[in-house]
């Protein structure tokens, strides 16, 4: 039987076009079906991505919050600090030693103290008393004649530079004095404190 152009033609059809046409058909769906499968976990890792960053986002700007807030806490709370240390502790400072630089009013104090102190601790025991280098010619004189007749067991006074205002009083194998001076500032202060915060500094509840 003699073969024609057509029926080579379409046993080339049949045999290898369709064929080919059915495999091209099957990889073009399945490039489709991958892209199709990439672009869904693409569109995934970027919802997740952009999750992700709007959360770090809420978190960041939360932690700012925070951080400012506490810094503006701690701003108030430091310029308290100062005001407080810039008005009471002055302000203390100047009363108590306005009063101790009197000698009449000191003089009288430091009686009582020695006499306390000598009772306490008994005559027997020297009392060692420090005084401001400035107030000795006021001061040396009325001790002489106050003190060194009534104590039997010695009282050493000193006049020292490093004694601004007030006294210091001790024993005198102990080295160790109670300061009626910045000692008194700093009680006065402490009483003082919480009084000016209270009525001066009052802090919002919502800080």
């Amino acid at each position: 039987m003699t073969r024609t152009l057509g029926d080579i033609t379409n046993e080339l059809k049949e045999k290898v076009l369709a064929p080919a046409k059915e495999e091209a058909e099957r990889m073009v769906g399945e490039a489709r079906s991958q892209a199709d499968s990439i672009i869904l976990q693409a569109k995934k890792e970027a919802s997740r991505i952009e999750d992700e960053a709007r959360l770090q986002a809420a978190l960041t700007l939360k932690q700012m919050e925070t951080d400012m807030s506490m810094a503006a806490r701690n701003f108030t709370l430091l310029l308290q600090e100062r005001l407080e240390q810039a008005i009471v502790r002055p302000v203390v400072e100047n009363e108590v030693k306005s009063v101790l630089d009197q000698k009449d009013f000191l003089s009288s104090i430091i009686e009582i103290v020695i006499t306390e102190f000598a009772r306490i601790h008994g005559k027997e025991s020297t009392i060692e008393i420090l005084l401001p280098e400035r107030q000795k010619e006021v001061l040396e004189e009325w001790f002489i004649n106050k003190f060194l007749q009534r104590t039997a067991g010695g009282l050493m006074v000193h006049f020292s530079d490093k004694v601004d205002f007030g006294f210091r009083l001790g024993l005198d194998d102990t080295g160790a004095y109670f300061n009626f001076g910045e000692g008194l500032v700093e009680v006065f202060s402490e009483f003082c404190s919480p009084r000016f915060r209270k009525y001066f500094l009052a802090q919002d509840e919502g800080l």
